[in-house]
Parts: C-alpha cells; structure tokens; sequence
C-alpha cells in the first residue's frame, strides 16, 4: 500500500471516473501517516460502513460514520492531498490527473495543522493529537 502526500493538487473530478483503485484525502487534516495506517487497518478487519475498500479507508480516517459527513471532513480538495493506492502505477495516473508535487511533509503536524484537527475531531485539550485521533477512528465500531 503505498501512502503520498502531494502539495498543490488540483483535483479534478475525472479522476473518480477512473477505474482506479484509490483514495485521496484531505492531507489538512490527516494526523501523520500514522493516521492513515490506523485507517487502513481498521478499513481491513472492521465491520464495513461503505460498499468499498477505498471508500471505508475515507470513513475510516474521518472518524464520521456518515459517508457524506466523511467526504465534506476528509474528501479531496484542492491543495495537500494525501493519495492511498495499491501500486506506483497507479500513484503516476492520479499524479499525471491531479497535479502537484509529491511532498510527504504535507501529512505532519504543525500548529496550525494541529488546530485545525482538533476542530474537525472535537478534540479538547493538549497534547497526544495522534492518539486521540485513532481512538476516534476505533471508537466508530462502538458506534453500532
């Protein structure tokens, strides 16, 4: 599984018409590449909530059961993207579609970043995002 940040994509809807196996997330608001791991491994061994593989990683990594909730927190936008995909073959058709620059450091914590997480994640208090994060994600089976 092969996990990129890029900076400065342009993301065109096209992409998703693709018969690709992928997913691109919000990088503004992934919690390092820690996060994404956690994602895919509960993605894995849980319960679904979505029809598909890529589309529960998205669920997964937005810590929202709702997929439309899901996709308005974590869905692609313009700007840092994080790309999750099976090989590098794939990675060069979403990069030729998207854009940017592959630039991992789009998917580490700075302050700003740090806020803006513990916004979309109502997470109170300082200290340990990481954690708190993936315990959200865990906490979706729960939820049942």
């Amino acid at each position: 599984m092969i996990i990129r940040g890029v900076r400065g994509a342009k993301i065109n809807e096209d992409i998703f018409k693709e018969n690709l196996e992928f997913q691109i997330l919000n990088a503004d608001l992934i919690a390092t590449k820690k996060h994404v791991l956690h994602a895919i491994e509960q993605a894995k061994k849980k319960r679904n909530i979505a029809k598909n593989f890529w589309m529960e990683i998205l669920v997964r990594a937005s810590g929202r059961r709702q997929i439309g909730d899901a996709i308005n927190i974590m869905g692609a936008k313009d700007g840092n993207v994080c790309i999750v995909c099976k090989d590098e073959e794939t990675l060069k058709k979403i990069l030729d579609k998207i854009g940017g620059e592959l630039d991992d450091e789009v998917l580490e914590l700075n302050e700003e970043k740090e806020k803006k997480i513990r916004k979309a994640f109502n997470i109170k208090g300082f200290g340990g995002l990481v954690e708190r994060v993936l315990e959200k994600i865990a906490l979706l089976e729960i939820k049942f």
